[in-house]
C-alpha cells in the first residue's frame, strides 16, 4: 500500500495539467456558438409586405361579399360576375397576376380577414368613411354611388321632411354593419332598426318593407331598380332629390400596406384613363345614371 502512494499523487497532480487546455478550448467554443445563436435570435425577422407576397405568388387573393351589381354569384354554377369582378380580372391581365376569389366574408370580418392575411384585398368595392378608415387603406374610387330613402309605394310621411324619420315609431330595415345601418345609427338614432345578420341579401331589406316589417331603408338606385324589375310598383324613392350620402367605390387593403395600395391605385387609374372602367360600369348599370362617373383630372382645349 505504501509503495503505491507516490504513483497516486503523481496521477492526481498531473491530470489537471493535461485537461485544462482542453477544457479552456471547449469553453471558448461553447461561448462562440452561444454568441452566434444569440446574434441570430436577436436579428429582426423581416416580414414580407402584402405586395411582395402577391408578386412572389403571382396571385391577388380577394375577400368578397355578394352585392349586386358590384359582385354577383350564379346560384347554380357559383360563377362570379359584376363590376368589381371584371375590374379585378382586368387588373390581373394587365399585371400578369392571377385573381383568386378566396373567401366570402361579412362586413365585420373584412378587416380581421385582412389583418390575419387570409386575403390580400377586399375586392368587391366598399364605401369609405372615417370609421372604416381606422382599420384599412382605401384606393382611389372608380365610380360614385349616392344613397337615398326608399319606402313602400304608398308611403307619404317623409317626402317633405326627412327629420320625421328620427322617431321610435319608424322602422328602418338594415343589415348589420352595412352602410344603411351606419346611416340609421348616426342620422336617425331614435328610429327603430329592423336588423338582419351579415351576409343577408340586400333585397331582404326591401322585402321587410313590402311585408310591413319595416317602413324604410337607405339604398342606392341600382339596387332598387333591380328589385323593381321583379317586384314592380312595390317601393319608391322618397325625397330622391336629397341624397343622404355620396360615396366613392374603392378597394380596401390592410392598414400599413402602402405598397399594395399604390400598386392598385396605378392599376385602377390605368383602367379609368383607358375608358375600360366606364365600359364595365355601363355593362352592369341597371338604369342610366344609376352611378356617378369619375371626372377626368384633365381637359382638352
Amino acid at each position: 500500500m505504501l509503495g503505491m502512494e507516490p504513483a497516486r499523487r503523481l496521477t492526481l497532480r498531473s491530470a489537471p495539467r493535461r485537461t485544462v487546455p482542453a477544457i479552456f478550448g471547449l469553453a471558448v467554443l461553447l461561448a462562440l456558438v452561444a454568441g452566434c445563436v444569440s446574434r441570430k435570435s436577436d436579428e429582426p425577422v423581416v416580414k414580407k409586405t402584402a405586395l411582395q407576397r402577391v408578386l412572389d405568388s403571382g396571385k391577388i387573393r380577394c375577400g368578397y361579399l355578394i352585392y349586386s351589381p358590384y359582385l354577383r354569384k350564379d346560384p347554380n354554377s357559383g360563377q362570379l360576375s359584376g363590376i368589381f369582378h371584371d375590374v379585378m380580372e382586368e387588373i390581373g391581365r394587365n399585371a400578369g397576376l392571377q385573381i383568386q376569389w378566396t373567401e366570402e366574408v361579412g362586413y365585420e370580418n373584412i378587416y380581421p380577414g385582412l389583418d390575419a392575411g387570409r386575403f390580400d384585398v377586399f375586392c368587391p368595392g366598399l364605401w369609405p368613411n372615417a370609421s372604416r378608415a381606422k382599420a384599412g387603406y382605401f384606393t382611389v374610387p372608380i365610380f360614385y354611388s349616392f344613397v337615398t330613402v326608399w319606402g313602400r309605394a304608398t308611403e307619404t310621411r317623409f317626402s317633405s321632411d326627412l327629420s320625421a324619420i328620427d322617431s321610435p315609431s319608424v322602422r328602418i330595415a338594415t343589415i348589420d354593419g352595412a352602410m344603411e345601418d351606419i346611416i340609421a345609427r348616426t342620422d336617425f338614432p331614435k328610429a327603430t332598426r329592423v336588423s338582419l345578420p351579415q351576409l343577408s341579401p340586400f333585397t331582404q331589406n326591401f322585402l321587410n318593407i313590402t311585408s310591413g316589417k319595416a317602413d324604410i331603408t337607405f339604398a342606392e338606385p341600382s339596387l332598387a331598380t333591380e328589385y323593381l324589375r321583379s317586384n314592380p310598383g312595390t317601393i319608391k324613392p322618397i325625397a330622391a332629390e336629397k341624397p343622404l350620402r355620396v360615396f366613392g367605390n374603392t378597394l380596401v387593403v390592410r392598414r400599413g400596406e402602402n405598397e399594395l395600395k399604390e400598386f392598385l391605385d396605378v392599376a385602377l387609374l390605368e383602367l379609368l384613363h383607358s375608358g375600360r372602367v366606364d365600359r364595365i360600369v355601363s355593362r352592369y348599370e341597371p338604369s342610366p345614371n344609376a352611378f356617378l362617373r369619375v371626372a377626368p383630372p384633365y381637359r382638352f382645349k
